[in-house]
């Protein structure tokens, strides 16, 4: 049953050209993990701002479990909201900040006190209540906002950007915390970032948005196996996108600088000698192959090998495209040397033609 649904929302900012955000429909469900996911400027934080209530429409309609919120004000929603800035008041101890909503809203002290002692105790800084935010890490910090966001029991839960500003090893570390909170509670998040990697891999569903509109909505796998749009493709993930000519559309068949290879379907629309892109992800480029017959094949030089801890990246010039092939590092890995002459092989089911 759909908890939050935003049904042509659309927002222009006085004075713009172009809508911020154009013809946005969602439907959550109660409990899930969606992220908004996509480049700076796509109108991610415009759509959560507009759902907590800091922006209202310029038409469209937001609804949470039945009731229209489109036109209520944010302390009206009951919405809790984690910032990229953490936004903790530093004269307050932990313990204050994490109540600080709840002393608002006049809540006795003894149900204060019984609250925020359960939240210190689900982000884990139970000793950590009398301190104040300066003598924290960015970390701690960020845990203490996720707790304040989460002490009024919230009916929807909204994070923008809110690991943005930690280093890499923490910011994975915390964002799993996030989840298994967020799963814990069970309650609905919508989470915006423009770090693919962060929404694949905590997400229920991602939303990919550029320019204002949806490009895709879908699970994790979906989003990264099976792009819709060849902005998905070439925006989430590593991806090779090569520019080849058509030989033989009925057969799916196109040549990369004098080499035949095929697609996994014919190419509708165009003719033997059109130019097209094809995209390939570089982890189905295999240096060895399978044995299978279909199997497709190209040959090139190499051009650069880098080692990226659990992967070791080969950079494969074939005429004017540089193709990246990556494979899992292991000490018995035979890695080719600058200059070689490398073949990899594919299945034409890995390729995935961008000008459809």
């Amino acid at each position: 049953m759909t908890f939050l649904a935003l049904t042509n929302v659309r927002k222009v900012f006085p004075n713009a050209t172009t809508p911020a955000v154009e013809d946005f429909n969602l439907s959550v469900q109660r409990g899930e993990f969606v992220s908004f996911l996509g480049p700076s400027g796509c109108g991610k934080t415009t759509t959560l701002r507009m759902v907590a209530g800091f922006e209202f429409p310029t038409s469209g309609s937001i609804t949470i479990d039945g009731k229209d919120i489109t036109g209520v004000r944010p302390n009206q929603r009951n919405i809790g909201m984690v910032f990229q800035s953490y936004a903790l008041f530093p004269n307050m101890t932990v313990a204050d900040n994490i109540g600080f909503g709840m002393s608002v809203a006049r809540a006795p002290k003894p149900e204060i006190k019984q609250r925020v002692t359960e939240m210190l105790a689900l982000i884990k800084l139970e000793q950590l209540g009398g301190r104040y935010p300066y003598q924290l890490s960015g970390g701690q910090q960020q845990r203490v906002a996720l707790a304040r966001a989460l002490a009024l029991r919230p009916q929807l839960l909204l994070l923008d950007e809110p690991l943005s500003a930690l280093d890499a090893k923490i910011r994975v570390s915390l964002r799993n915390e996030i989840r298994t909170i967020q799963r814990q509670l069970g309650i609905t998040t919508i989470y915006v970032t423009h770090d693919q990697e962060e929404a694949l891999s905590i997400s229920d569903r991602v939303v990919v948005m550029n320019q204002g509109l949806i490009e895709q909505v879908g699970p994790p796998f979906e989003i990264y196996n099976f792009p819709k749009t060849a902005f998905v493709a070439q925006f989430v993930g590593t991806l090779n996108a090569i520019a080849v000519t058509v030989a033989d559309p009925a057969a799916g068949a196109v040549q990369l600088a004098g080499q035949t290879f095929h697609l996994p379907a014919a190419i509708t629309q165009r003719r033997a000698g059109d130019g097209v892109r094809v995209a390939l992800r570089p982890e189905l480029l295999s240096p060895a192959s399978t044995g299978e017959g279909d199997e497709n094949r190209l040959t090139g030089t190499v051009e650069n090998v880098a080692f990226l801890g659990a992967v070791v990246r080969v950079h494969l010039r074939i005429g004017d495209a540089l193709l990246l092939i990556d494979e899992f590092n292991n000490p018995h890995l035979a890695v080719p040397a600058i200059g070689d002459t490398l073949t990899v092989y594919f299945h034409r089911e890995s390729c995935l033609l961008l000008d459809a």
